[in-house]
């Protein structure tokens, strides 16, 4: 069995690589020992020269081809026979051929990005030179899928500090970890970073490129650290946009987050909402906005409001839990601001109505609605309401949902036990109730990780990281990014000031695209870090008389990058 020498890597030692036939599309033969010096990772051969079939996917306009690339299940252990698929796609230049290739990451962890491809390509800056390269990362998309089906929903109210409440959220809480273990077929342990960005270098291997451009967002920030940590050779031009700490354990990170979805909502939405009171009708101070929420969560909870939509089709609960949700999946982008709002004022409409006439007359509000409205609604109470556990991730389903909890679960050590969970539970909600309360919902408290043992990214010997970070961003605190980039060497960091939308690059801020656009076309970053100024909140548009129209508005903002990019990756799903 031939192999190779492929790609940077870190550490040295005896590495038994035994290398049988698997079920998978590659093949292999024969037994060998071999000896990995520093720096060095070794690949077997049948994977360095498997041919991909490359296929059109997506709508033509898109340009866009997709493959599967075959993978081991443990790059450590390649001679177990047993292998996984990772989907991949590409955009090439109209005319030419591509200097560089550039790879794209939405982040989640665990978000499918096929459709980053189409993304990056429609860049101008990126279409003529660029390889545009997305990926579905293992456990998620259309590649090798994990599930955690049939994990609890958590109904409870996190706010509720009974002990038999608090008992409760813990035992779903690791009732998480048991269905995301016994479901996942024994892939569990292997959807991991360290995993993950070896598949991403096979992926630059197989393409023929010797460097590697990299855009990650939030959590492919944390990707596209380890990427570099692990393969320093082959590290291009690498932009990370919306920050975790990559630095510290993923712990770090979610610890920060109830905080900066609190300043979010507190002091950009419910301060937008009350300069237009006139026609949201929230309250004329941001103060009064968040009493305006505080009042109608503690009426969904003595009583929720249940509504069908759509003749029976759809049954929505709205309790607090779900009210919760919707205001932590609005923060990502200003863009939703205003759909936000009016659901609320909905919503508060519906339980004031039962309250006085009963369910018959809420029933009668909600059929008395166009179709295309009642859908729109059903979908966004329908994204609260499959919230599993931890913190809030916009576009997720099952898959994403499992591989975000394998990623942060598995890469770096939480401390264990339900007395953890609760204090660092008890410890935010005072603080941040939005979120802060949910804390102890996260499975990673209860979760059976694998031995692993990652180096810490510190950006020594590489290339200039060009990071970019809004001050309210909700998903990534501000304060991470700082931090990273005071330990990550050579970094430069595009801070965005007077914003708080979560993934800023590609077409939502002039001065973002400007810096980042210069840096992958031609290598040079700024020489000091930069402030770019926000774009500010639009104001609240008219109701449209078309219910088609006003029924678009309310659905997915197509201007939101991250939510492009989900558009995108949608149309070119189960190609």
């Amino acid at each position: 069995m031939k192999f190779r020498a492929l790609a940077a890597s870190l550490g040295a030692g005896v590495l038994a690589l035994t290398f049988v036939s698997g079920p998978g599309a590659v093949s292999a033969s024969a037994d060998l020992i071999v000896t990995v010096q520093p720096t060095r990772t070794i690949v077997a051969e049948r994977y360095l020269e498997q041919e991909l079939s490359w296929r059109k996917c997506g709508e033509p306009a898109l340009r866009t081809q997709c493959a599967l690339v075959t993978v081991p299940r443990d790059w450590s252990n390649q001679s177990a026979g047993v292998d996984l698929e990772v989907a991949i796609s590409k955009v090439a230049p109209k005319k030419g051929k591509p200097s560089r290739i550039v790879v794209g990451n939405p982040g989640g962890p665990g978000a499918p990005g096929l459709g980053m491809a189409p993304f990056l390509a429609s860049r101008p800056a990126l279409a003529k030179g660029h390889l545009a390269v997305g990926f579905d990362p293992r456990g998620t998309g259309d590649s090798t899928t994990i599930t955690c089906d049939g994990s609890p929903l958590f109904t409870m109210d996190a706010r509720d500090r009974d002990g038999d409440n608090l008992d409760l959220i813990a035992d779903a809480a690791e009732l998480t970890s048991t269905y995301c273990e016994r479901q996942s077929r024994g892939l569990l342990p292997y959807i991991t970073t360290e995993q993950t960005v070896k598949d991403l270098d096979l992926v630059r291997a197989l393409l023929g490129f010797e460097q590697l451009d990299f855009i990650g967002y939030s959590g492919g920030t944390w990707l596209g650290a380890y990427y570099q940590t692990y393969f320093p050779e082959h590290v291009g031009r690498f932009v990370l946009d919306s920050n975790t700490d990559f630095t510290q354990p993923w712990q770090h990170t979610f610890e920060a987050q109830p905080e900066a979805f609190e300043r979010r909502f507190r002091e950009d939405f419910a301060g937008w909402a009350a300069r237009y009171h006139a026609q949201l009708r929230l309250g004329k101070t941001a103060e009064q906005v968040v009493r305006f929420y505080e009042r109608l969560r503690a009426k969904l909870k003595q009583e929720p409001a249940v509504e069908s939509f759509l003749d029976g089709m759809i049954k929505v609960t709205y309790d607090q839990n779900t009210l919760d949700g919707m205001i932590a999946n609005s923060m990502y982008s200003k863009l939703d601001f205003q759909t936000l709002a009016e659901d609320m004022r909905f919503i508060n409409d519906l339980r004031d109505t039962m309250a006085k006439k009963g369910r018959k007359a809420t029933q009668r509000k909600v059929d008395a609605l166009p179709d295309v409205v009642q859908k729109a609604h059903a979908k966004r109470a329908q994204r609260a309401m499959s919230r599993r556990s931890g913190p809030v991730l916009p576009l997720a389903e099952d898959s994403s949902n499992s591989t975000f909890f394998a990623i942060t679960c598995n890469d770096t050590e939480w401390p264990q036990g339900q007395g953890h969970a609760d204090d660092v539970s008890a410890e935010l909600g005072p603080q941040y109730p939005l979120l802060g309360w949910s804390a102890n919902e996260n499975p990673c408290y209860y979760w059976d990780r694998p031995s692993l043992d990652m180096p810490v990214p510190d950006g020594e010997g590489l290339p200039t990281t060009l990071m970019v970070q809004s001050d309210h961003d909700p998903a990534t605190n501000a304060s991470l990014a700082v931090e990273a980039h005071e330990q990550y060497a050579g970094s430069r960091l595009v801070r965005v000031a007077g914003e708080g939308d979560h993934g800023i690059y590609g077409g939502i801020n002039p001065c973002v695209d400007k810096v980042v656009d210069a840096f992958l076309t031609t290598g040079r970053s700024p020489v000091t870090d930069v402030v770019c100024q926000g774009t500010g909140i639009p104001a609240p548009r008219k109701h449209e008389p078309e219910p088609e129209v006003a029924a678009a508005r309310t659905a997915a903002v197509t201007g939101y990058p991250l939510a492009r990019i989900a558009d995108y990756t949608n149309s070119l799903s189960g190609f």
